[in-house]
């Protein structure tokens, strides 16, 4: 008795197909060179799409460090573009800081396999 064997290949589409692009939003601080314990205004250069209703936490830390010494909660509009006050900590030394949105990811997508850079900007605390 004999026996007919088909095989049906197909292509490994997860291997050719085009990486996904990855949204980011682009943020500044202004004034960019504050001193301790003024008021800066953290917002969207580049902004990305968020679901209704997300809430974004904007944190201030020096470089380097994990403790976040100031934050602040917003409300991003429908194209994901914000702009939110925020007082440099009066305790903070002079140096590199940098301004982050610390729940970016748990908000937004990621697509699996990608590498998501966070959303964050360095920026220099004047003595």
């Amino acid at each position: 008795m004999a026996m007919l064997l088909v095989v049906v290949c197909a292509p490994l589409t997860s291997c050719l197909s085009a990486p996904s692009t990855v949204c980011v939003p682009t943020l500044t601080v202004d004034p960019d060179n504050p001193r301790p314990g003024r008021i800066v205004t953290v917002s969207t250069t580049d902004a990305c799409p968020l679901p209704a209703g997300a809430e974004l936490t904007v944190r201030i830390q020096p470089v380097g460090e994990t403790i976040p010494l100031a934050q602040a909660r917003v409300t991003p509009d429908p194209d994901g573009s914000f702009a939110v006050s925020i007082t440099v900590p009066p305790t903070i030394r002079p140096g590199q800081a940098v301004a982050s949105i610390s729940n970016y990811w748990d908000i937004a997508t990621c697509p699996e396999g990608a590498s998501c850079a966070s959303a964050a900007v360095e920026f220099t605390v004047a003595p």
